[in-house]
């Protein structure tokens, strides 16, 4: 790996890192009622995920259950492997957030590294 790449890479798990501290933080606000008055919007259903590109770094919306952490799960054409699974980075978002590794495509005929 590259230097700058390794640096890089430790650069994201401090996000990761600093974005579960903040989300660990309790809130200053009172907590919602258990059930929702008449006419009061829904929590977000569906999770965000924490992609990375060669272009940078974005959020892309999931339905459904968020992938569990270990899970591999195929996004935008590519394949990734859920690093970690936390709190959505965007304010006031309940939505779980999953942080992703984008898998290396393994060479035509091999099964394993073995």
């Amino acid at each position: 790996m590259l230097p700058s790449l390794d640096r890089l890479s430790g650069l994201i798990e401090r996000v990761v890192e600093l974005v579960d501290a903040v989300g660990e933080t309790p809130p200053a606000v009172e907590p919602e009622p258990a059930t929702q008055p008449a006419g009061a919007a829904a929590p977000a259903a569906g999770w965000v995920a924490f992609l990375s590109s060669a272009h940078g770094y974005r959020l892309v919306e999931g339905e459904g259950e968020a992938p569990r952490a270990g899970a591999a799960i195929e996004l935008e054409g590519a394949s990734h492997r859920v690093v970690r699974v936390g709190r959505s980075p965007l304010p006031d978002d309940r939505r779980r957030c999953v942080y992703l590794e984008e898998e290396e495509p393994r060479p035509e005929g091999r099964t394993s590294d073995a």
